[in-house]
């Protein structure tokens, strides 16, 4: 009983995490501005000195914002799989199979959804390496929810943790230049 009120708190609490993560990733940083540009006729058309625009400079605070959302959006989908593993394993071992497809099917859909995530996340101006990571795990995830897949429980929370590594590492602050006493 205690790990089915377990599972429902997991569950719970990684919709309200999605929920939120969906909203603040569908959330663009870029203003949009209001009203209708105007265009004046005797205005005429010169090439640009150079060939491309310079890219803005890219914001730590959204840089920041990214890795705390793809952070905990993987911690809650770790405690759904791990919830919903322990429940698979329980209807395994009573041989329910409606409950094993139900909790494979949460787990597919939580791994689904954080994909979809990542891959919004990966969208906004963050560095090339975050980028890559946010693409990166998102495309892992993708294979991992594929009724193809063939990895174990023990590859998959391996997989999982090497993702919050590497959120970890490509969202830590740059080491200081200069020694310290």
């Amino acid at each position: 009983m205690r790990s089915s009120g377990r599972t429902r708190l997991a569950v719970m609490m990684a919709a309200a995490v999605i929920a939120m993560l969906t909203t603040t990733a569908c959330q663009g940083s870029n203003p949009v501005a209001s009203g209708s540009p105007s265009v004046d006729p005797s205005a005429s058309v010169s090439p640009s000195p150079s060939s491309s625009p310079t890219p803005p400079p890219l914001d730590p605070a959204v840089t920041a914002d990214v890795c705390a959302l793809a952070a905990a959006a993987t911690m809650s989908t770790t405690a759904v799989f791990e919830a919903q593993y322990d429940a698979l394993e329980q209807a395994a071992a009573r041989n329910d199979a409606a409950a094993m497809v139900a909790a494979s099917e949460t787990i597919n859909k939580q791994f689904v959804s954080l994909a979809a995530i990542l891959t919004q996340l990966a969208e906004r101006h963050v560095t090339p390496d975050l980028k890559t990571v946010l693409t990166g795990v998102a495309t892992a995830l993708t294979e991992m929810s594929s009724p193809f897949y063939t990895g174990t429980e023990v590859d998959i929370r391996k997989k999982l943790e090497d993702f919050k590594d590497l959120f970890r590492k490509t969202c830590a602050p740059p080491a200081s230049a200069s020694p310290t006493p």
